[in-house]
This record gives C-alpha cells, sequence and structure tokens, in this order.
C-alpha cells in the first residue's frame, strides 16, 4: 500500500513561525487533523519530511530530496502540505510538478489551506485561481528577501547590531537591544595581545605567552563544556593571535555589506571588495587606540614570514606524530621539517624537527617496497577484473533490457490514450491498463537505476584498479622522490619525537587507507 507523506517547511525570512514548537509543530497538527477526517487516507502509513530553516525557492532541500527520492521508488501514494509555498515558492517548478510529474507518477497532491486536491481536477491542467496563486508565492517570496535585506541594512545603518557572534571582547547589551557592550573579562586578554604587540612580540611569541600563563582561549571562556576537537588541546596559536590583531572591531568600528546572496534562497554569498564594505566609525567603546593599532599593523607588516623559493615535494603530507598539526618546511641553512605547535604548546611527545634529506629516503625507501609488494599482486589482480567485466557486461544488458521494456510500455500508453480519446477503449478498461503500464513503468525504472548504480560501482573498481596496475608498473624503478609520486601515493605522514615514520598510503586500488613505517 503506497504511504502517505505530508511534507513540512520553515524558512527563516518567515518571521512570525519561527519557533519550531509553533511553526512546524502546527502544520505537522493541521495535516495530521485533515488526514484524520478523510477516510481513504485513514489507516495508511505516513512518512514525514521537514525542512526547517530552508528556503522555499530552492529544491535542494534535504527533507524535499529525500521525498522526492521515495516518490521516484514509487513507495509514496500521496502528498499533503499545508499550502503550496510550503511545497515550493516557485512558480514554475510548482506548476511542473503539478501538472506534469505527479500526475504521471500517479502521485495525488493535496495543499490543505489552498483546497486544492489534484484528484478532483484529474485530467485536467491546474486552474486559473490555482494557477495565479502559484505565481503569487513565487512573487512574495521574492518581494520577502527584498524585503529582509532591506531591513537588514537599514538597522546596520541605524548602528544596530544584527550579527551572530560577537568579536572576543565584547558581548551583547542586556538592556539594549542590537547593541554590543564590552566583556571585561575577554577584553583584559584582547587589550593584553596589543600590549605584547606593541612590545615586538611575535603572533608565535605571543601564543607562547598566553598559554604559559595559562590564558584561556575564546572557545575555553565562551564554550567550557565542549570537548576537545580530535583530541587537541585547546591552546592559543599565531592564528588566532593574528585574528584579533588583524580586527577592526576592536577600533570601535563595524563593517556590513562584506557579502552578497547569489540569488533568492542561496545559501552562499558572494565576497565584497573591502574598500565597498559599509563601516560605521565610533559604533561601540573601542579596546584599542587608533595610533597602537597602527604601530602594530606596522609591526606585523615588517615581520611578514610567508614561505618564498623552494617547495618540498612533502609539504602539506607531513604531520607531528605528537600534536597533530601539520610540519612546517625550512629550506633556509638546513633544509629540514619543523613542528610549529612545539614552541607554542611545549608538548613533550612533539617532534622538534626532521632533516628533510632523511626524511625523503625514508618515504622513498618505504614506497618502493610497497611498489614490490603490489607488482606480485598484480596477477592476482588479473583475475578479479577479468570478473568484474563479466558482472558489468551483464548488469548492461539488464539495464538496456528494462530501458527498452519501459519504452515500449510508454508507446503503449500513448496508443492506449489515442484509443480511448477515439471512443474505442472505455474508461474503466483505460484507467484499470494505464495503473498497470505506471506500475510497471516505475518498477523498471527502479531496476534499472539499481542495475546502473552497481554497473558505476564496478566500472569505478575496475578503473580504480587498471590505475593502480599502471602506477605499480610506471613507478617499478622509481629514483628519486618528485610532487606526482607524493600526490600519487602519499595521503598522510606521521613522524615522532624518536623520528618514526608512519605512512598513509593513497593507492587508487584501495577502499581504504594503508598504513606502513620505519
Amino acid at each position: 500500500m503506497d504511504k502517505v507523506a505530508i511534507y513540512l517547511r520553515l524558512s527563516m525570512e518567515d518571521k512570525d513561525d519561527r519557533d519550531e514548537s509553533n511553526s512546524i509543530g502546527s502544520q505537522r497538527t493541521l495535516l495530521f487533523d485533515y488526514i484524520s477526517h478523510h477516510e481513504e487516507l485513514r489507516g495508511k502509513e505516513i512518512a514525514e519530511f521537514c525542512d526547517d530553516g530552508h528556503s522555499g525557492t530552492s529544491m535542494e532541500r534535504p527533507g524535499m530530496q529525500r521525498l522526492l527520492n521515495e516518490i521516484r521508488g514509487g513507495k509514496i501514494g500521496c502528498v499533503l502540505v499545508k499550502d503550496m509555498s510550503r511545497f515550493s515558492r516557485d512558480y514554475i517548478e510548482l506548476g511542473t510538478y503539478m501538472n506534469q510529474i505527479f500526475p504521471f507518477l500517479g502521485v495525488r497532491f493535496i495543499a490543505v489551506n489552498d483546497h486544492y486536491d489534484s484528484r478532483d481536477h484529474a485530467g485536467s491542467t491546474t486552474p486559473v485561481d490555482t494557477a495565479f496563486q502559484t505565481l503569487l508565492y513565487d512573487l512574495y517570496s521574492k518581494d520577502i528577501s527584498v524585503k529582509v535585506k532591506t531591513s537588514v541594512e537599514n538597522k546596520c545603518a541605524n548602528g544596530e547590531y544584527v550579527f551572530g557572534q560577537v568579536p572576543f571582547g565584547y558581548e551583547k547589551s542586556r538592556e539594549v537591544k542590537n547593541a554590543v557592550v564590552v566583556n571585561e573579562q575577554e577584553a583584559r586578554i584582547v587589550r593584553r595581545i596589543f600590549a605584547l604587540a606593541l612590545c615586538g612580540n611575535s603572533s608565535t611569541q605571543i601564543a607562547r605567552i598566553l598559554n604559559e600563563k595559562g590564558i584561556p582561549t575564546k572557545t575555553q571562556m565562551r564554550h567550557p563544556e565542549r570537548e576537545e576537537k580530535g583530541g587537541r588541546r585547546q591552546a592559543w596559536d599565531s592564528a588566532s593571535v593574528r585574528a584579533v590583531l588583524n580586527n577592526r572591531f576592536y577600533l570601535g568600528e563595524m563593517a556590513y555589506g562584506k557579502s552578497k546572496r547569489k540569488y533568492v534562497g542561496s545559501k552562499s554569498g558572494i565576497a565584497v571588495p573591502m574598500e565597498d564594505w559599509k563601516v560605521i566609525p565610533d559604533h561601540h567603546e573601542a579596546l584599542v587606540a587608533q595610533e597602537v593599532y597602527e604601530k602594530v599593523c606596522r609591526f606585523r607588516k615588517d615581520a611578514d614570514t610567508a614561505r618564498k623559493g623552494e617547495k618540498n615535494p612533502l609539504v602539506g603530507k607531513l604531520f607531528c606524530g605528537g600534536c597533530g598539526y601539520s610540519m612546517t618546511y625550512r629550506p633556509v641553512r638546513h633544509r629540514r621539517f619543523e613542528c610549529p605547535k612545539h614552541a607554542v604548546l611545549q608538548i613533550p611527545e612533539c617532534c622538534t624537527y626532521i632533516p628533510a634529506e632523511q626524511l625523503e629516503e625514508a618515504v622513498l625507501t618505504l614506497l618502493i617496497q610497497e611498489l614490490m609488494v603490489r607488482g606480485n599482486a598484480t596477477e592476482e589482480s588479473k583475475s578479479l577484473l577479468l570478473f568484474q567485466k563479466t558482472c558489468i557486461a551483464r548488469l548492461e544488458k539488464r539495464a538496456a533490457a528494462s530501458q527498452d521494456r519501459q519504452k515500449r510500455l510508454l508507446e503503449e500508453a500513448a496508443s492506449l490514450y489515442e484509443n480511448y480519446a477515439l471512443g474505442l477503449v472505455q474508461a474503466i478498461s483505460h484507467r484499470q491498463r494505464a495503473d498497470c503500464i505506471r506500475e510497471q513503468v516505475c518498477a523498471l525504472s527502479v531496476k534499472e537505476q539499481q542495475d546502473r548504480n552497481e554497473q558505476k560501482r564496478l566500472q569505478e573498481e575496475c578503473r580504480r584498479a587498471a590505475e593502480d596496475m599502471k602506477q605499480v608498473i610506471q613507478y617499478a624503478r622509481l629514483e628519486s622522490l618528485t610532487q606526482d609520486v607524493v600526490d600519487t601515493f602519499v595521503s598522510k605522514i606521521y613522524v615522532y619525537r624518536d623520528k618514526r615514520i608512519e605512512i598513509e598510503w593513497n593507492f587508487c586500488g584501495n577502499g581504504e587507507e594503508l598504513r606502513g613505517g620505519v
């Protein structure tokens, strides 16, 4: 028995319905009440699909995509929504589903508050009043988007802080709505960072001083309940220090208009050039004087340590086994890799450094050994490849047969409709046979898709295995470590304090990472 699907959606732009318990909950109550009062729906299995905080201008919503996949699989016979705008605010797309896709798949569509039931319009297009209403929903969505954007810009222009997080050192006022005030506990840390920078300390030195003094980070102060990510200790580092020193918010400035939406309903934005930002000076209490900020900026500019010159092929692949952070390549004087966190965190297990030449030689040796092992397994892989290719051919034949059968059924459906239009077939016979054809087409479509997916999976396995063989043959007489070789075979390298090396290989033919080390 086909399931009944209820679809619930709440957009962030629906100001009056932002509370999940009042909006999503009220939609749910309305739809269940409708089902309970209609005998043909009562007693059927109900599947719920929900998108909370997603715009209706795009169909790329998690809940919507799950619903459409269920419909394509022939598992849903009826879709209920509170109103058409919950399903989609795009006039063209909503019309396509109502007039073409749902009727072809035999899916009943009900919009409760719009008093629309597709069963009452079988064999005809959407009524004029309904079509006009869907157009109004589309226009309303675009209109409300413009109004929300204008409202936010007006609030910012009036000096209101309407953004989510507040920079470290400040907090949202409890007395005045959309205002920021100084958080004295955090502000003392911010002032201390600027003072240390003014004395000539680098960002790394500042981070080390803060950690030695046990100064808590932003995360530790605001979210002490959070567990340490990836087992790493929460600590200050040069990047977090620079984030403070680079923030003009501490001068009392508030900038807005830093990005703009690509289109109505878009989740991502386009960055706006800094010179086009809108800035309000003296917006809030400053934590640092203008002359201090300029001196610190001037100092940081002179102390620029951007890496120049030679690049080692292992850069980006090497990690410290003690702290887990990426190691830095130092080509000046003695070529070597260093753990940049050792000086800051002072973790005893950190690999302080390892000579680049020693590391390159060890990686090359381990790689040659791995290639030799894989070369011996190449012959065994050939028989597996032959079997997989046979399976691929069989799946292609089955999928093609399903596709051909669907084509013939659709031709039969078209011929059946012509006979019905000419009066050669009675309405009941036409409906029964049309329903039967539709069920067969849906079943064949699902079967074809399953075969195609399995075929693609096997083809990808064959491709990877063949690529793996090519790589083994190509690099069988490897003499040096190049960027191409590292990118092809190496996923990650961990180096420990005792200079022990552990490598995660990246061979194409593996479903999981392989480890090796010395």
